[in-house]
C-alpha cells in the first residue's frame, strides 16, 4: 500500500499597513497581507540569480488590473517617436485612462441587438456624459459618445442637450429605431438635468441647444399616420412620427445621417417629417445648422419649418421617396420680430443635392426670403408618382420674393421641351414664383428644312418673361449664328411676344433663312393657356441640318 504524505505549507502573514509593513521575504517565501488581501513572494538573492532583492506581487482576484497597468506608452517600439521631452521620459498612462479615451453607449448598458429596448441606456449615456452635475458645461463633458454598429430599439423620445457629440459606425450601420408613435429625437437646452428635459420656454441665447454633432447614424421611425406638423414651440410636443425636432437649436452639424420613415408612394399624409425646425422666439431660433451628406427617405415631408429659421444649409444630401421635399413657412401668421414668425424661414441654402421620386414639390416656400436652391438635380419630382411627361406641380415653388434657383438641373426640361406625343401635355414650370431662375444646362436639338413646326416648348406662366441664349450652326453650309430670344407673356390678353437679336457669321445668302415664332396655347383643354410652343421656319437647303444649343433664364414678375 502506497504511503501518501500531506504537508502543510506555512505562509508568512500580517498586516501590510501596520507597523513596519511588508517585510523582506526569503527566497521563494510567500507572504499574505491580511488587511489588503495581497499576495507576495520573495525574489531571493542576487547570488542565486535574482535580478534584484525584493518581493514580487502575485495577482489575485482582489487586484486592480487597471491601476497596475501604468506603463502604456504610445508607439513604444518606435525609437523615433517621442511622447515626452526625450526617449528616457516617455509619457506613461494607465489602462483605465487609455480605455476611457473612447466612450461607448455599451458602457451604459445599450445592446444594439435589435431586440433589447435601449431607450433608458441611450438616454442615460447622454445624460451622464453631457448633463452630469459634476461636469456639466465644462470642457470635460464635451466628449465623443460612440454608437457601435447595430440596431438600437427605442420606444420613447431621446432628448439631446447642447454639446452632444455622437458618432456612429455609419448610416445603415448604427441604427436608432423608434418603435412607438413618437418623435425619435428632440433637442433641449442646458437647463435640463438627467431624466428631466427642460422646457423650451426657459431657453435663451446662452443655454439653448447648440454645438451638437451627430454623425454616421440612421434614425428610423416606424409609425404610420403621424399627426400634423409642429406649429408652436412646445416642450409637450403633440407631434408624432418625426425623426428629429430641432427645438430652438443653433450651430449644429448632422453628417451622414439617414432619416428613414414608412411613407410609401401613394400615401396622402404629408405630416410625418424627417426633420422639424422650431424656434421659441425671434431671438431664440434654429439657425446655422448644417446637414451634410444626409439622406431623407420615406417621409411625408423631409424638412419642415414654420418659424424664422435662418442660415441652415443642406449640402450633398439625397431626398428620395417622399411626399414633399422641403416645406417652409406654410402655416404662419406673420407678425412682429419678437414672435419668431416675422418673415418665415430665410437665407437657407440647399445645394449639391439630389431629389428623386418626390411626389409633390421638391421645394416649396410659402413664407420666407433669400432661400437658395443651387447646383441640385431633380428627377421624377412633382409628378404625383408618375413619369416626367405627366407633371402635376412645379418642381420648385416660391410664393415670396427674393428666393432663387441657380444652376439647378431638372429632368423635366428635357422630357417636356421636345419630343413626341406632347401635344396634350401641359408644360408646368420647373420653378414657379417671382425672381430670376437660371437653368444653365444647355439643350441641344437639330432640324432641317421646316415650316412653322414646334421646335421646343416652355411653361406659359402668366406675366413671365424668358431669355434664351442660343447658337445655330449649319452642318453643311457656312452659317454660324449667336443670338438671344426674348419672350414675354401678357397675363390679361393671354398672348405672348417674341423678339430675336443675333450676330451672324458666314455666307450671308443664308442670313435670314431661319426665323422663330411662338404660340401660347391650352394643351390640356382646361381653358387656361399654360404652354408655349416655340416654332421655327427654316428655308435652308434640303440637304442641310441645323444644330441649335440654348440655355434658359426665366423671369417672373409677380404672382396673380
Amino acid at each position: 500500500m502506497a504511503v501518501v504524505q500531506i504537508s502543510k505549507i506555512q505562509v508568512r502573514r500580517g498586516q501590510k499597513n501596520i507597523g513596519t509593513g511588508l517585510p523582506q521575504l526569503a527566497s521563494g517565501e510567500i507572504g499574505w497581507a491580511i488587511d489588503t488581501r495581497e499576495l507576495f513572494i520573495g525574489n531571493g538573492a542576487v547570488s542565486e540569480g535574482a535580478p534584484a532583492v525584493g518581493n514580487t506581487k502575485v495577482l489575485t482576484q482582489y487586484d486592480d488590473l487597471f491601476q497596475l497597468a501604468d506603463t502604456y506608452t504610445y508607439n513604444a517600439d518606435d525609437a523615433y517617436t517621442l511622447t515626452g521631452p526625450d526617449s528616457a521620459n516617455a509619457i506613461k498612462r494607465t489602462l483605465q485612462e487609455r480605455l476611457d479615451d473612447r466612450t461607448s453607449v455599451r458602457s451604459f448598458g445599450a445592446k444594439g441587438d435589435g431586440v433589447t429596448n435601449d431607450t433608458l441606456a441611450l438616454q442615460r449615456a447622454i445624460d451622464q456624459l453631457y448633463l452630469n452635475g459634476a461636469t456639466k458645461g465644462s470642457v470635460e463633458s464635451r466628449i465623443v459618445l460612440h454608437i457601435e454598429a447595430g440596431t438600437y430599439i427605442i420606444n420613447d423620445t431621446l432628448y439631446i442637450p447642447p454639446h452632444v457629440n455622437i458618432i456612429g459606425a455609419g448610416s445603415d450601420k448604427s441604427i436608432i429605431k423608434m418603435t412607438a408613435n413618437k418623435p425619435a429625437m428632440i433637442t433641449v437646452n442646458s437647463a435640463s438635468t438627467p431624466g428631466v428635459p427642460a422646457s423650451d420656454s426657459a431657453s435663451s441665447n446662452i443655454n439653448m441647444a447648440s454645438n451638437i454633432i451627430m454623425q454616421g447614424l440612421t434614425i428610423q421611425t416606424t409609425a404610420v399616420g403621424a399627426a400634423t406638423a409642429n406649429t408652436i414651440s412646445s416642450d409637450a410636443d403633440p407631434d408624432t412620427g418625426h425623426g428629429l425636432i430641432l427645438q430652438s437649436c443653433k450651430d449644429s452639424m448632422f453628417d451622414d445621417i439617414k432619416f428613414l420613415g414608412t411613407w410609401v408612394n401613394g400615401a396622402v399624409n404629408l405630416d410625418d417629417n424627417a426633420v422639424v425646425m422650431n424656434s421659441l422666439s425671434g431671438s431664440v431660433t434654429s439657425d446655422n445648422n448644417k446637414f451634410v451628406n444626409c439622406t431623407f427617405q420615406g417621409f411625408g415631408t423631409a424638412v419642415r419649418s414654420n418659424w424664422d429659421t435662418d442660415d441652415n444649409t443642406f449640402t450633398g444630401c439625397r431626398f428620395e421617396t417622399l411626399g414633399q421635399g422641403i416645406r417652409f413657412g406654410e402655416t404662419m401668421t406673420l407678425s412682429n420680430i419678437a414672435s419668431g414668425q416675422n418673415k418665415g424661414p430665410s437665407s437657407n441654402v440647399i445645394e449639391k443635392s439630389i431629389f428623386n421620386d418626390v411626389h409633390r414639390e421638391a421645394i416649396r416656400i410659402y413664407n420666407g426670403i433669400n432661400n437658395v436652391s443651387k447646383n441640385n438635380k431633380f428627377t421624377e419630382c412633382a409628378n404625383n408618382g408618375n413619369i416626367e411627361t405627366l407633371p402635376s406641380f412645379s418642381v420648385i415653388r416660391y410664393e415670396k420674393d427674393s428666393n432663387k434657383s441657380f444652376n439647378d438641373y431638372f429632368a423635366r426640361t428635357y422630357a417636356l421641351s421636345n419630343g413626341n406625343n406632347l401635344d396634350t401635355v401641359p408644360y408646368l414650370p420647373e420653378v414657379s414664383g417671382t425672381g430670376f431662375f437660371k437653368m444653365p444646362f444647355e439643350n441641344v436639338l437639330e432640324f432641317g428644312q421646316v415650316t412653322n413646326v414646334t421646335l421646343f416648348r416652355l411653361p406659359g406662366v402668366i406675366n413671365q418673361a424668358y431669355e434664351l441664349d442660343y447658337t445655330l450652326v449649319s452642318n453643311n453650309y457656312r452659317v454660324i449664328r449667336s443670338g438671344k430670344m426674348h419672350i414675354v407673356i401678357d397675363a390679361y390678353a393671354e398672348t405672348a411676344e417674341i423678339s430675336d437679336e443675333f450676330h451672324f457669321n458666314g455666307d450671308e445668302t443664308y442670313l435670314d433663312n431661319i426665323t422663330f415664332g411662338i404660340d401660347l396655347r391650352d394643351a390640356d383643354s382646361d381653358l387656361t393657356k399654360e404652354t408655349i410652343d416655340v416654332k421655327v421656319i427654316s428655308s435652308m437647303p434640303s440637304d442641310d441640318t441645323t444644330q441649335m444649343k440654348y440655355t434658359i433664364t426665366a423671369k417672373k414678375t409677380n404672382v396673380i
